[in-house]
């Protein structure tokens, strides 16, 4: 905690600076910043080490093998993963601690949408807008990774993109074969349940962090649905049939996409579902995920 007030300290004269630019009370923006700084460490959950076998480990159906989603099978094949200890946010990072990262650094506050951009208000209250301050921020894959390394520059503390492998470990409850899918339960939810959460938006389904199902049994929120999230791995066909045994894998070293998880809610999202991810969409328009920040550390921080 010593250190991050030194880091607080540090940043009170681009605050000042940031407030007076942006149309933001200093107070405000200083308040934001010294919550989101000791949230960012409090909010992570240690994750003890283990193995697990990673992608579509399937079950025994009339005595034989079978994948859960046969369609992407080879994609996923099964593979066995073992991880050193790291830790996990419990949530996904929200608007109002990404809009206080953007207004310390300087950043236009705007909304992307068919790759155009406009200028909208810091902190939205307004639970029935996708850009309300308690809902998940959608960023690019660059910006998501630069904001978990700016908390890790801040505080001393190794806050990076989770890997893919931590992802899947952790939405599923330290690997087991029982969570099928990522949710509290390890059961398939079905779409309409994501409309029950606080603000939850219809058409979107994007709901406040952390309010619309509860948690899983390491205390993750929205590792089922809400928004899809960013990972560190580059995306690759052919990957996991070539990372049997690999200890804390990192993905290819090389690519043109990047991996997103927590596809969605529902009866084909599996706990291994996972999709490419370009840095421009057909449309012209970047490509948008949330995203939560983990500690690359084997120690528990807190």
């Amino acid at each position: 905690m010593l250190k991050i007030w030194v880091a607080i300290l540090a940043l009170l004269n681009v605050v000042l600076l940031s407030a007076c630019n942006s149309g933001v009370k200093q107070v405000e923006l200083e308040s934001n910043l010294v919550e989101l700084l000791s949230r960012a460490e409090r909010d992570q959950v240690y994750i003890e080490e283990g193995d697990f076998v990673m992608g579509d480990f399937g079950a025994v159906q009339s005595g034989q093998w079978l994948p859960y989603f046969p369609p992407t099978a080879e994609i996923d094949e099964a593979h066995a993963v073992e991880l050193s200890g790291f830790s996990l946010s419990a949530y996904e990072t929200t608007w109002k601690d990404y809009d206080t990262y953007s207004l310390i650094h300087d950043k236009p506050i705007v909304i992307r949408s068919g790759g155009e951009e406009y200028p909208r208000e810091a902190y939205l209250q307004n639970l029935e807008h996708d850009h309300d301050l308690r809902k998940p921020a959608r960023v690019t894959w660059q910006e998501a990774k630069d904001y978990c390394l700016w908390l890790g520059d801040k505080t001393g503390i190794a806050f990076d993109l989770p890997t893919s492998a931590q992802w899947e470990f952790a939405a599923r409850n330290r690997g087991s074969k029982d969570w099928i899918y990522p949710t509290h339960d390890g059961k398939a939810t079905p779409n309409g349940a994501r409309r029950g959460g606080e603000g939850c938006i219809f058409w979107t389904g994007v709901c406040s962090v952390g309010t619309n199902l509860p948690p899983n049994p390491l205390g993750l929120y929205d590792m089922a649905g809400n928004e899809e999230e960013w990972v560190e791995d580059w995306y690759s066909e052919t990957y996991y049939r070539e990372s049997n045994g690999v200890k804390n894998p990192t993905g290819p070293l090389e690519g043109t996409k990047k991996e997103v998880r927590s596809l969605e809610v529902g009866s084909l999202s599996f706990s291994f579902s996972r999709r490419a991810m370009p840095a421009v969409l057909s449309n012209g328009s970047v490509a948008l995920a949330g995203f939560r920040c983990a500690v690359q550390s084997p120690e528990s921080i807190h």
